[in-house]
């Protein structure tokens, strides 16, 4: 099962940020799960909520402004590939505003970095399976009635053979025909160890989470 960092690995430092994805990457995780939004200066950075801890929009802050209501200095998609060039990277597109110059990031490193494009904005998705060659993914936070509502817009793009399930959304009679149609099926939002070890036993081919103890990897390796 491909072991994913969310957000990094949070535990002594930000989330989203170079040091919690360092942190991550030496606990032995295989990737990384970061979020992408776009400040009034046109930066692509790495920040998961739609506001501030002011309480501003991100949308309407520059880069520096966002850092100093953070706290720290938000790191840049470009700084991240530059810092972790051997990494998986899935990316969520939080703001679709993010996505033009996310996408052309990494379409100019397509031989250097290894992404899964992910979003909840699915149209957003498709937009990526058509145009990059990079792997693409649905993010699903809700159970859906049937899967061909969701699957269809996705059979004719070969890149999109990815599904994100929230953990409450997991359902094995889903996941088995999502496998026998080529897709391939991640979940997030596992909280306990015995989530955990459910999601291995489902058979799923990845995992998003923020406990590295549970997927066998250590819990805080800046402190070791």
């Amino acid at each position: 099962m491909h072991l994913i960092a969310h957000r990094g690995l949070a535990r002594s430092v930000p989330e989203n940020t170079l040091a919690s994805f360092a942190a991550a990457l030496s606990a032995g995780f295989d990737g990384i799960e970061t979020d992408l939004r776009l400040t009034a200066d046109d930066e692509i950075v790495l920040f998961h909520d739609r506001v501030s801890p002011l309480g501003q929009p991100v949308a309407s802050l520059t880069r520096k402004a966002l850092s100093q209501a953070a706290g720290y200095l938000v790191p840049t998609l470009a700084e991240a590939f530059d810092a972790f060039p051997e990494a998986f990277w899935n990316l969520e597109i939080k703001s679709p505003a993010a996505a033009p110059g996310a996408f052309a990031l990494v379409n100019s490193r397509q031989m250097q970095q290894r992404v899964l494009i992910t979003s909840f904005r699915h149209e957003v998705v498709v937009f990526a399976a058509e145009h990059l060659d990079a792997e693409c993914g649905f993010l699903l936070h809700m159970r859906p009635p049937a899967l061909n509502t969701v699957l269809y817009p996705a059979l004719p793009l070969p890149r999109l053979r990815t599904l994100v399930w929230h953990y409450e959304m997991l359902d094995q009679h889903l996941l088995a025909q999502a496998n026998a149609l080529g897709f391939r099926n991640y979940v997030y939002g596992a909280i306990t160890e015995y989530e955990h070890l459910l999601c291995r036993e489902f058979g799923l081919h990845g995992i998003i989470t923020d406990y590295p103890q549970f997927v066998g990897l250590r819990s805080d390796p800046l402190l070791q």
